[in-house]
């Protein structure tokens, strides 16, 4: 009966607001951001850190530099790593959603080759990677991003989700377990409604096959999952009206493969109040079965 309850604030397609001449993530603003790590060129191809003062330094499809206000880095000795910024488009005004199949493919393609560069510093343990869409998802800037935590430690749920799939990988059951409700069943990767999920209208995505990490898709796979991951996302903001939302990728901890990643799609259209934070149990008023119902809809009439 929760969902039925009523609500004086209804949820409304966030507009940009800002100037693409003042964006620090917009072309021909690549100075106001750290030196460039890499880039997608003009032309598709991956390039290293490009100078600044080329004639070209503003024809790009996507970038990635360090993150101006680290979490982690080099110099630290308790916090040792890196934080980094992909940048998925040059168009200020698009989200993920709204690009094309191959823009998902090289975004994929990026963030795989900075976990395998961060996976050649022993140091390293595990590179969290997530992305935060509007400012109700975390976002601090709005021009649409992905960000890496690569940390000296990994993380207490990544070692639990690692116990978990060293013998009967439940992540390897999702195919045949009727309590998830699927989305899309028919490929390399599984789109489900998760049993219990933490946010209206959650969605996971998980390979068919038991596969550690992104840094193990060949490049077919890896277009698959560019496939499955535009389509969830343009059914979700097609049916929620661009909601905000966090995209929360569970791979392995570097150079370890006994693991099943996966990719979760959180939409934060309900707020978490005092019962979720005083009883530490979420309130979710949105069954798995309408979320699957209405994604397959709208899959459908996107074609």
């Amino acid at each position: 009966r929760r969902s039925a309850r009523p609500h004086d604030f209804t949820p409304a397609v966030p507009v940009k607001s800002g100037l693409p001449s003042q964006c620090f993530f917009c072309p021909g603003n690549e100075s106001k951001t750290p030196p460039e790590i890499e880039r997608v060129a003009a032309d598709g191809s991956f390039k290293p850190a490009a100078a600044l003062n080329s004639p070209n330094v503003s024809q790009w499809l996507a970038r990635v530099f360090p993150n101006k206000f680290p979490a982690f880095g080099k110099n630290s000795k308790s916090a040792y790593g890196a934080h980094e910024v992909v940048v998925e488009t040059p168009d200020h005004s698009k989200t993920l959603s709204q690009l094309d199949e191959q823009a998902f493919v090289r975004y994929l393609g990026m963030m795989a080759r900075r976990l395998r560069a961060h996976a050649k510093d022993r140091k390293i343990k595990h590179t969290c990677v997530f992305k935060n869409e509007w400012a109700d998802a975390g976002a601090s800037l709005e021009h649409t991003h992905t960000q890496l935590v690569a940390m000296n430690v990994v993380p207490d749920n990544i070692k639990k989700q690692k116990r978990l799939c060293a013998s009967s990988c439940p992540f390897c059951l999702l195919a045949v377990d009727d309590k998830f409700s699927k989305i899309i069943d028919d490929g390399p990767f599984l789109a489900v409604a998760p049993y219990a999920p933490r946010f209206n209208h959650e969605v996971w995505i998980v390979p068919r096959m038991h596969t550690a990490s992104l840094v193990d898709l060949d490049e077919e796979a890896l277009g698959a999952l560019a496939r499955t991951l535009r389509t969830v996302l343009r059914a979700q903001d097609a049916y929620l009206n661009y909601p905000a939302y966090n995209i929360l990728f569970f791979l392995a901890p570097h150079r370890e493969k006994g693991f099943h990643f996966h990719i979760e799609i959180c939409p934060r259209l309900a707020k978490w109040a005092g019962f979720e934070y005083g009883a530490e149990t979420v309130m979710n008023s949105v069954k798995p079965e309408w979320t699957a119902a209405e994604y397959k809809e709208e899959i459908s009439k996107l074609g």
